[in-house]
Formats: C-alpha cells, structure tokens, sequence
C-alpha cells in the first residue's frame, strides 16, 4: 500500500510538472501574441498618424488656395479701379496742358 501510494504521488508530481511546463508554454506564447498585437497596433497608429497629417495638410493647402484666390481676385478689382481713376485722372490732365499749350478753354 505505501508502495501504490507513492506511486500515485510520483504520478501526481509528474502530472503537476506537466501542467506547470504546459501553462508556462502557454503564457509565453500569450505573451509573444500579444507583442505582436502591440506591434500590429502601432504601426496601425502610425499610418493613421500619416493619413491623418496628410488629410490636414491637404485641407490647409486647399484653404491657402481659395485664400489666396480671394486676394488676387480683390487685388485684381481694385487694380481696375485704380487704373480707371488713373486714366480718368491722364485725360483730365492732357486736356488741362493742352488748354494751356493752346490757350483754350
């Protein structure tokens, strides 16, 4: 009897040496998976990282140009009315010298 008891004993330490191999296989393996996933995850994050950057920067860029369409568009208007001013002001300047030069009135 002490002879099976001892048996079952060694079998039973044997069998808790499995479990504790086996659940140390498992735990490294949970653990490289879930390295992996850390891995995974911030590369993931870096590319939206990019997309997100890029997706401002092409907004931004949008907005300078509709900006800058504005400016050159106002620019534009009162260049054209500074130079009918200038115009209306040559016109009225020539016809004073040539007044003067011919003593017309």
């Amino acid at each position: 009897m002490a002879v099976e008891a001892l048996k079952i004993i060694r079998n039973a330490e044997e069998e808790g040496r499995k479990l504790l191999e086996e659940a140390k296989a498992s735990v490294a393996s949970m653990l490289k998976d879930a390295e992996e996933e850390v891995k995974r995850l911030k590369e993931m994050a870096r590319e939206d990282e990019k997309s997100i950057a890029s997706e401002i920067s092409a907004k931004y860029i949008q907005e300078g140009k509709e900006e800058e369409a504005a400016i050159l568009k106002t620019a534009e208007a009162e260049v054209k009315e500074l130079k009918a001013a200038t115009e209306s002001d040559l016109d009225t300047a020539v016809n004073v010298v040539l007044e003067k030069i011919l003593g017309v009135r």
